[in-house]
């Protein structure tokens, strides 16, 4: 009897045995940043038990052995764990993490094409995230690039926008000056250096990165630094469609949807927005049509391809600027030559990319982009009507090699950028809003490009040496078919620009860089002319020197983070604007500039996820920032080049001295949460004289909404917010430099919206 039950049980245990090996399966595959799409190392796999499967190895492959009967988990430190929705999952898959907010310097950053944390990376690097983002309304990026210190953005109406780093690009009469930007890697920015950041749907933005300074060593032309956008990516694992709609002041509405889906072997995510805005002011009325497309695809375990769409119409009216005493009047009219002559930018813009990263080896990686990128503008101003072709293509690629050194271990990077733009101009006599007589008629041919290397080496566990050198060429064809003896080439010098970085990392409390980098910024197309329209063959890009010192790190328990700068930069060869005639500005080699400063970022999660507290999370922020910013060597010059005025020790014009961000988040774990920011800036020289200010002027505003889930299928969040909560008078943007003819004062101001609020809400369906 004994035998027959001990023959039962091992025939129980064999079959048990047998079902048990039978559920053993292999799984193999890679671990990726789901923005940046950069390989993650040092990811622990766990399973249901907590213990440890496997572990990623340094170019974010795994491959282990497990049982389908529990989940799988994959962390690392400054992402959110991942959790495989079904352990029956077998062969290769490509696992897609998401950054954790709540601890910034621990987020990966690809500034300066690295892949480490934000902490270990030399420089002055900010990161926003979408959730940055969505603490407003969603209609600008203003809200959440003021937060960063050290940059500022400037916006009254939806029509103009102006972005400044460290002063850099301050003094720009329109778009962006002096700031590389780009969008997955491709650039924005145009051949000549102009960049207009409109077409950019800021709902479609999953996060971006700032770099604050100089980094023409491997960004090529900007003194200012470099914002690389990322389109959203979906979420691992899902697949959703979501339709959202908003409200609010001054005839604001907007309608979008999305539609995303995140697999092991495509990554796709498609929107659609729909907005209009009448405008706080009269003649501002403001309207977008937005299509985005952001597609990655994983053919193999070593090819990563991406394909970026982006299709985006703007109608916009433009109120112009006030004096003093119009705005004191009646801060919503808009300026009667704008109304007069039916100031606009009417725009269609089209940007196609595709990307390929492919690693040959363990030690040999590549990375490369191709684009093409074109627009059509009419353009009505007061003093002419513009009517431009824009039509550009180019790429960028990078090597990297790690010949895996046993002494001294060093990586190389090898790349290259090209961009070919064509700008086909007409200008016409603007009879109040239609085209009058031809006035000129040009086509500027424009071609940049820039070679760019960079090697890491590790001097110790804990040290990091970094140096960086890039070689530019920008050249200007112009063909001028009404005064063909005004047709020329500008080839401007090419510019070597070396950066030297060395950082160490202490430990969790403390990590320290210090860096001297160069940094150059040719004069756009526009600015390169003479007041006949012919090409200034003296003038030359301005040159940056820049010094710095970092220190970054996380205090008590990694729940508060900061990041500390300072910086000292001179500039030479400054191109400074006049205004000789209304409508026209002529630009000069006249002056040097000091920009001394410093800025810091501290937040602080008093609460986490973790916590078992009914409020999930309370993050208090601040932003600092401190500009002594002057002018060294500064002179006007008459048409003859004689010295008319000396501003020498005056302080920068469109820069305060003292900007305060600040803010409070605060989510429940029922779904309630509340946003409040606060945002103070100094009183601003407008004039290079410094005979006039700005005055100061602090804004606040609050966001609150509800998140939940209702049943399995659907996310539902209801929101609503106030702009400039205490009806500040203020104005963000201004015409700096401004000149009042005839008598008339300067008209420096664009008044902000007074209080306004808006509500919406979003409906997402999980397929």
């Amino acid at each position: 009897m004994n035998i027959f039950r001990y023959l039962i049980l091992l025939a129980a245990f064999s079959i048990f045995s047998d079902r048990a090996q039978a559920q053993d399966k292999a799984l193999t595959g890679n671990i990726y940043d789901s923005q940046t799409k950069q390989a993650l190392a040092g990811v622990s796999i766990k399973n249901s038990a907590g213990q440890v499967l496997a572990e990623s190895d340094q170019y974010g492959h795994f491959s282990f052995q497990y049982n389908d009967n529990g989940l799988i988990s994959f962390v690392l430190v400054g992402f959110k764990t991942q959790v495989l929705k079904s352990a029956s999952r077998e062969g290769n898959i490509n696992i897609q993490m998401d950054a954790d907010e709540s601890n910034l310097n621990e987020v990966r950053v690809t500034g300066f094409a690295g892949n480490r944390t934000k902490k270990e990376t030399a420089g002055a690097i900010a990161l926003i995230t979408s959730a940055d983002i969505n603490r407003g309304s969603g209609l600008s990026f203003q809200q959440a690039l003021n937060a960063v210190p050290g940059v500022r953005m400037d916006q009254s109406t939806l029509s103009e926008a102006r972005i400044s780093i460290r002063g850099n690009g301050v003094r720009s009469s329109y778009g962006l000056r002096n700031i590389k930007v780009y969008l997955n890697d491709i650039p924005v920015t145009e051949a000549d250096g102009t960049t207009r950041i409109e077409a950019l749907d800021v709902n479609s933005i999953g996060r971006a990165e700032v770099i604050k300074g100089p980094a023409s060593s491997i960004y090529g032309a900007g003194t200012g630094g470099v914002i690389n956008f990322q389109l959203q990516r979906s979420p691992y694992q899902e697949q959703s469609f979501e339709a959202s709609a908003l409200a609010g002041s001054y005839g604001l509405h907007r309608l979008a949807a999305a539609y995303r889906s995140g697999g092991d072997q495509i990554n796709s995510y498609v929107s659609y927005g729909w907005q209009e805005y009448d405008g706080y002011r009269a003649h501002s009325n403001d309207m977008r049509r937005f299509l985005s497309g952001n597609f990655q695809l994983f053919p193999s375990n070593k090819r990563i391809i991406t394909l970026l769409l982006n299709r985006t119409t703007q109608y916009s009216q433009i109120p112009g600027s006030l004096t003093a005493d119009q705005v004191a009047a009646d801060p919503k009219q808009a300026n009667a030559s704008n109304l007069d002559k039916q100031a606009g930018r009417y725009q269609t813009w089209t940007r196609v990319g595709l990307g390929q990263q492919y690693r040959f080896s363990n030690q040999f990686s590549n990375s490369t982009s191709v684009f093409t990128y074109s627009y059509d503008l009419n353009h009505p101003l007061p003093y002419a009507y513009l009517r431009n072709f824009y039509q550009s293509y180019g790429g960028r690629t990078r090597f990297t090699y790690d010949p895996e050194f046993s002494a001294l271990p060093t990586q190389f990077i090898v790349g290259a950028e090209f961009n070919q733009g064509l700008t086909k101009g007409t200008q016409y006599v603007n009879n109040h809003g239609t085209e009058g007589a031809l006035t000129a008629n040009i086509d500027y041919h424009n071609t940049l490009y820039s070679l760019f290397y960079q090697s890491e080496t590790r001097l110790g566990t804990q040290t990091l040496l970094t140096l960086g050198l890039s070689y530019n060429s920008l050249k200007y064809d112009v063909s001028n078919y009404l005064l063909p003896a005004q047709s020329g080439i500008k080839d401007f010098k090419p510019q070597a620009t070396p950066r030297i970085a060395l950082s160490h990392h202490f430990s969790e409390v403390l990590s320290l860089h210090a860096s001297v980098s160069s940094g150059f910024s040719p004069p756009s197309s526009s600015e390169v002319k003479n007041v006949d329209g012919s090409i200034n063959p003296n003038l030359q890009a301005e040159k940056a020197l820049n010094y710095e010192v970092n220190a970054k790190g996380n205090l008590f328990h990694s729940r508060l983070s900061y990041d500390l700068s300072v910086f000292k930069m001179d500039m030479k060869a400054e191109l400074i604007g006049q205004s000789v005639q209304q409508g026209i500005t002529i630009y000069n080699n006249a002056g040097k500039t000091t920009h001394d400063g410093a800025e810091l970022a501290l937040s602080w999660q008093v609460l986490k996820p973790e916590d078992d507290h009914v409020i999930a999370s309370l993050r208090p922020f601040v932003a600092l920032t401190y500009s002594d910013f002057k002018f060294k060597d500064y002179k006007i010059l008459n048409a003859v080049g004689a010295v008319t005025a000396t501003y020498d020790g005056n302080k920068l014009t469109g820069v305060s001295p003292w900007v305060l961000s600040a803010g409070l988040d605060m989510e429940t774990r029922f779904g309630l949460y509340v946003y409040l920011n606060y945002y103070y800036n100094d009183k601003t020289p407008l004039n290079d004289s410094n005979g006039n200010y700005n005055k100061s002027y602090g804004v606040a505003g609050t966001k609150a909404g509800y998140k939940r889930k209702l049943g399995r299928s659907f996310e539902l969040n209801v929101y609503g917010g106030i702009d400039n909560v205490f009806n500040e008078s203020y104005s963000s943007i201004l015409s700096l430099n401004a000149v009042g003819y005839g008598g008339a004062q300067p008209a420096y101001f664009n008044p902000s919206p007074k209080r306004n609020g808006y509500a919406g809400l979003s409906l997402k369906y999980l397929l």
